[in-house]
């Protein structure tokens, strides 16, 4: 079987890059991650050899710049264990690699092409302790190379949804030779633990650990750094609607009725596009400014309470986590796409939420909404419900604002648990 699945794996690969090839004619971001995966082995060569780095190195992989916060505080921990280990971050994709910034990250790097001699090359660089992978971006020559070489693998964050229950699709079979292979399998609650069991019945409950989601550690910690002076209490805050991470489904869903609202209304909108441009900015501004709401665009959140417009649209990345600390209420955008985004930050920080109808895959944000900390729409006369049931009510806002807090931190704790497994 494992042989079958050998031979298919490194036919259908190739299929696979041929498509992305294509793809990249047309998409820059893929186009970005594609060329820099070619220069990835001469990065290695360069740091592991030049330096002369033969131990201690922990391999962490990510998908994107949300996987990566799994894993940040497990990387500070090893770190603050022992300085002197070496910590390998590679992504897969390019809003992973250009926003991570950490300063216990030694080398980072586009994951290799995933073939054979390409994997092999890399492994032979770097000759890892351990390899590390966030959620669910798995490759199977990657791994499949590591076992051959006792490297232990893990796979953190490990959730029932991405293992394959349906034994008539072909992913059921296609995915269980790669699962196999990993060392320790960590599972976010036991729901989780029971279904990864079932699905790889030849495996040892041992090796399938219950550990939470270290990304509420990361929310934490991350509130931490903010500033004491910066952490007022909910109610206290001004009339403030933070639209977070709108992607253009969220737009047309809901603009009309916030144009309606702040007609009859004093509060102020910060508005962040999931991927802010110009061409956006200024389809907002002049829907704003016809419908007679004045609105600037700023490029940095320095002086952004000084500014007097009623919608402020912020074109930068990276600045969510600061901006829920002097929010009121937070719409967060992808509920009414791909998937509501990171609901962590503003939880952590407070804030009621309100979101688009695909959020079940998120254990979070069904948590949120069961202990009403936050509530979900799908049609967009239920934006304007909400801002009504938040800013017209003290009560329902402090409610809402400390059962999200609550919600953090009960789950606080998973980092340290992994990192006891990882050094053990």
């Amino acid at each position: 079987m494992n042989t079958l699945f050998f031979v298919v794996y490194n036919i259908l690969y190739p299929v696979f890059l041929f498509f992305v090839f294509f793809l990249s004619i047309f998409n820059k971001k893929i186009r970005v991650g594609l060329a820099a995966r070619f220069e990835s082995i001469h990065i290695l060569n360069k740091y592991f050899n030049q330096n002369n780095i033969k131990s201690n190195i922990h391999w962490f992989h990510c998908s994107s710049y949300g996987e990566f916060l799994q894993v940040e505080q497990i990387i500070n921990g090893l770190k603050k264990k022992d300085n002197n280990c070496i910590i390998l971050l590679s992504f897969f994709s390019p809003s992973g690699f250009v926003n991570c910034k950490n300063d216990n990250v030694d080398c980072k790097i586009y994951l290799p092409l995933d073939f054979l001699w390409t994997i092999k090359k890399a492994i032979k660089i770097v000759s890892p302790k351990a390899i590390i992978l966030a959620n669910n971006d798995i490759w199977y020559n990657f791994l499949n190379v590591s076992q051959s070489k006792n490297i232990k693998t893990y796979l953190i964050g490990a959730e029932s949804k991405h293992f394959h229950k349906n034994i008539f699709s072909a992913a059921y079979y296609f995915y269980k030779p790669i699962y196999f292979s990993f060392s320790k399998i960590f599972a976010v609650d036991e729901n989780d633990q029971k279904d990864i069991f079932n699905y790889l019945k030849n495996k040892n409950i041992s090796e399938i650990p219950i550990t939470g989601n270290p990304r509420f550690d990361q929310a934490i910690q991350r509130s931490k750094k903010q500033h004491e002076l910066g952490k007022i209490d909910v109610s206290k805050r001004e009339d403030i609607l933070l639209m977070a991470s709108m992607h253009k489904e969220d737009r047309n869903m809901i603009l009309a009725q916030l144009i309606k609202y702040l007609k009859n209304t004093n509060i102020q909108v910060y508005w962040i596009s999931h991927e802010p441009n110009s061409q956006e900015n200024k389809y907002l501004v002049n829907i704003f400014n016809r419908n007679g709401l004045s609105t600037e665009v700023i490029d940095s959140i320095e002086s952004i309470g000084q500014i007097n417009s009623r919608i402020v649209i912020i074109n930068a990345v990276g600045v969510l986590a600061d901006l829920y600390w002097t929010t009121k209420v937070a719409y967060v955008g992808g509920g009414f796409s791909s998937g509501v985004h990171n609901l962590m930050e503003p939880a952590v920080a407070g804030v009621p939420m309100i979101f688009g109808p695909r959020y079940k895959k998120f254990k979070e944000a069904v948590e949120i909404i069961s202990q009403n900390a936050g509530r979900s729409i799908s049609k967009s006369i239920d934006f304007n419900n909400f801002l009504n049931f938040y800013f017209n009510s003290e009560e329902n806002l402090i409610h809402s604002s400390e059962s999200a807090r609550n919600i953090i931190l009960n789950h606080s704790g998973a980092s340290v648990k992994i990192l006891n497994h990882l050094i053990s």
